[in-house]
C-alpha cells in the first residue's frame, strides 16, 4: 500500500460511510446528506464532468468506478481523461487502471470480490501488484471469515455488499474497516466512530 491521504482519513474519522451514487438521480439526496465521501457509478460519460463539479463545489470527495461508467474505455486514456476532468479518486477492478491512477497522483480503491478461499489468493495478489490506497471488499459479511493475516493483505479495507444499518456499520469498523460503503441512503448521515458505536449499543 502506499500513504493514505491525510485530508481523506480525517473525512472517514468523521464519517466513516462513503456513499454509493448509483446514477444521477442519487446525487441531490448525496449532495443533501452529511455523508463527505461518494463513489460515483452508473452516470454517463456526457453526464459526468458536471456531476464531478457540482459534488466538488459542495466540498464532497468523489472516487468514480471507472468500470461502472457507460462510455469510459478500460485503458490508460480512459484514466487520463478522469484526472483532466478533476476526478480525485479511481474505484477499479482492473490492477492495471489502479496502477496507472496511483502515477497520476489519484486516491486508488481496488474491488475485490471474495466468494471463496479459492479466489483469495488472486485478489491479495493483485492488491500487492496494484498497491492500492484503499481495497473496497465485497461481499462485507466474509471479513469475519478471514484470519487477521489475510485481513491484513487487504488493508485498508472499505467492507462493502449488504450493509444494511448502522448496526452493520459498527460491526464492520471493529472487525478493522476504514470505513463502509453503501447505496443506503439512511446511513450516509451517520458521524463518526465513536457516534456509530454509541448509536448502535
Amino acid at each position: 500500500m502506499i500513504e493514505f491521504p491525510q485530508e481523506l482519513d480525517l473525512r472517514l474519522s468523521r464519517n466513516p460511510v462513503i456513499g454509493s451514487v448509483f446514477g444521477v438521480d442519487a446525487v441531490p439526496g448525496f449532495l443533501s446528506s452529511g455523508c463527505q465521501v461518494c463513489i460515483l457509478a452508473h452516470v454517463a460519460l456526457h453526464e459526468l464532468e458536471g456531476l464531478l463539479h457540482s459534488l466538488t463545489a459542495a466540498g464532497k470527495f468523489t472516487f468514480v468506478n471507472i468500470d461502472a461508467c457507460s462510455g469510459l474505455g478500460q485503458d490508460r486514456g480512459a484514466v487520463e481523461y478522469l484526472k483532466k476532468i478533476g476526478t480525485e479518486g479511481l474505484v477499479s477492478t482492473k490492477t492495471a487502471l489502479i496502477q496507472r491512477a496511483n502515477t497520476m497522483e489519484m486516491v486508488t480503491m481496488q474491488k475485490v470480490f471474495v466468494t471463496d478461499r479459492s479466489n483469495l489468493p488472486r485478489s491479495t495478489g493483485a492488491v500487492e501488484q496494484s498497491k492500492p490506497h484503499l481495497v473496497q471488499v465485497m461481499p462485507w459479511p466474509v471479513i469475519a471469515h478471514l484470519s487477521p493475516a489475510e485481513l491484513s493483505s487487504l488493508t485498508p479495507f472499505v467492507a462493502a455488499g449488504f450493509i444494511r444499518t448502522g448496526g452493520d456499520v459498527a460491526r464492520a469498523l471493529r472487525e478493522g474497516a476504514k470505513a463502509v460503503s453503501t447505496s443506503a441512503a439512511e446511513l450516509w448521515d451517520l458521524a463518526g466512530r465513536d457516534s456509530v458505536e454509541t448509536s448502535t449499543n
